[in-house]
């Protein structure tokens, strides 16, 4: 264990308190898993607990849990004292807790493999649940009634398939069978916390898993309907192997996760919207095409990560990498500037990770693929990725010009000479100018 932890066990334990390490980090311990952050549970009242950690932030006081400041990475550890919940008001906070044992904390968690309690002075795991039996087995199972678990918090609904796939385990099947029922739930629950537990499944080992579970289960209909709305359309064959979209975007996610098993958030929910705008363009075609797909699934997905409460960025850079996930096949044909520009944006490698997957589950042709990657390593080893600059509004304000619409035009136009190397240093761009621009 970290030193803060141990620190912090030490300072219960010389007061006379009972302090176990609890939940996820022993659960990944003992599957040889490097847990990401510690959890204390402890006799200690909350007043005790402010007095052992006067430092301490105390937002959570009032339900036994206090966060104390460990000067590292995570910079928090969380200490609660022994608690019993009481009745659920909203899917998600209790009315009130009464304070109690460490068998009443372990019965209020959610699944049996985070109900287990390490004891560091003798060594010993706690199991009050049978944790220790389901983590042997691989079966993620609700504590107690899995449908009054879910009814509490609606999160969990979520939080049990993101296990499952992370962990590549089994949904018991009476928690599985909850889920269905109470999947209506997950609509009570902020729009933050889903797309917080979406973006743990797509990054996990097996987002495809993920996926299919959550529309099995009834889930997906509720949080994300135009990806559900994908399941039974058509492919075209003369691009894509025979098969449905769904299909083909269950494989895409299932290849970019085995290429990448380390991947952002941001390519994660590219390849996972990059087909919703297939829907809106087939009931506008009557050739039964997807011709413009991407144009329309550009927009959708920005809305999408809009309605899920991301950043302005997130947002654009989202949409933007939808937008652009075709035009690897116009490679061949584009212009110098358009391509090296294409090649420059801030989400290249990122897009150009995705479309390797795309492009191997859909017709194999990985041509576009290496030869934007040896362009992509080309540019690198000559030059910076950032767009070159030549000139900016300043220059062109002592050439006489006034600021307005123009200034863009003169100054892309000098990049794009510049990318194509047509022109090289600020005075031919100057000079370019006044040849062109000045009437």
């Amino acid at each position: 264990m970290p030193a803060y932890v141990k620190a912090a066990l030490q300072i219960l334990d010389e007061a006379g308190h009972i302090a176990y390490v609890v939940g996820g980090c022993v659960r990944d311990f003992l599957l040889g898993k490097e847990p990401k952050d510690y959890d204390i549970a402890t006799s200690a009242s909350p007043n005790e607990l402010c007095q052992l950690f006067p430092d301490s932030l105390t937002v959570g006081k009032a339900f036994g849990v206090i966060k104390v400041l460990t000067g590292g990475e995570p910079p928090l550890l969380e200490i609660a004292t022994f608690r019993r919940d009481l009745e659920y008001q909203d899917h998600r906070h209790p009315k009130g807790v009464v304070f109690s044992g460490p068998i009443q904390d372990a019965l209020r968690r959610d699944f049996t493999i985070n109900a287990l309690f390490f004891d560091p002075k003798t060594l010993r795991i706690l199991d009050a649940t049978g944790g220790m039996e389901d983590l042997k087995k691989g079966i993620i199972r609700a504590i107690g009634n899995p449908s009054e678990r879910f009814k509490e918090d609606a999160l969990r609904l979520l939080r049990a398939i993101r296990f499952k796939t992370r962990l590549g385990f089994q949904l018991h099947p009476d928690t599985a069978q909850a889920i269905q029922a109470r999947s209506r739930l997950i609509s009570k629950v902020s729009r933050e916390r889903i797309r917080d537990e979406l973006s743990l499944m797509w990054t996990g080992p097996r987002p495809a898993e993920a996926l299919r579970y959550l529309s099995d289960l009834g889930l997906l209909r509720f949080i994300l309907p135009e990806v559900e709305a994908l399941k039974g359309i058509a492919q075209i064959p003369s691009i894509h192997r025979k098969e449905d979209v769904w299909s083909h975007l269950l494989k895409t996610l299932d290849c970019l996760a085995a290429q990448n098993p380390v991947r952002s958030v941001i390519v994660s929910w590219v390849a996972v919207l990059h087909e919703v705008g297939k829907p809106i363009v087939a009931q506008l075609n009557e050739e039964k095409n997807f011709n413009g797909h991407e144009i329309e699934g550009s927009k959708l997905a920005g809305k999408i990560a809009n309605r899920l409460k991301m950043s302005k960025i997130d947002c654009n850079k989202i949409s933007a990498m939808v937008g652009a996930h075709l035009k690897f096949r116009e490679v061949f044909q584009m212009r110098e500037s358009t391509l090296q520009r294409f090649i420059r944006e801030d989400y290249f490698e990122e897009l150009l990770a995705f479309y390797k997957a795309d492009a191997i589950v859909s017709d194999g042709n990985l041509a576009f693929y290496e030869f934007c990657l040896f362009r992509l390593e080309s540019i690198k080893k000559s030059d910076s990725l950032g767009l070159p600059r030549l000139l900016d509004g300043n220059d062109l304000i002592q050439l006489g010009f006034h600021p307005g619409p123009g200034f863009s035009e003169m100054i892309n136009t000098i990049q794009d000479l510049s990318l194509e190397k047509k022109v090289n240093s600020k005075e031919e761009a100057l000079e370019y100018i006044m040849k062109n621009f000045v009437k």
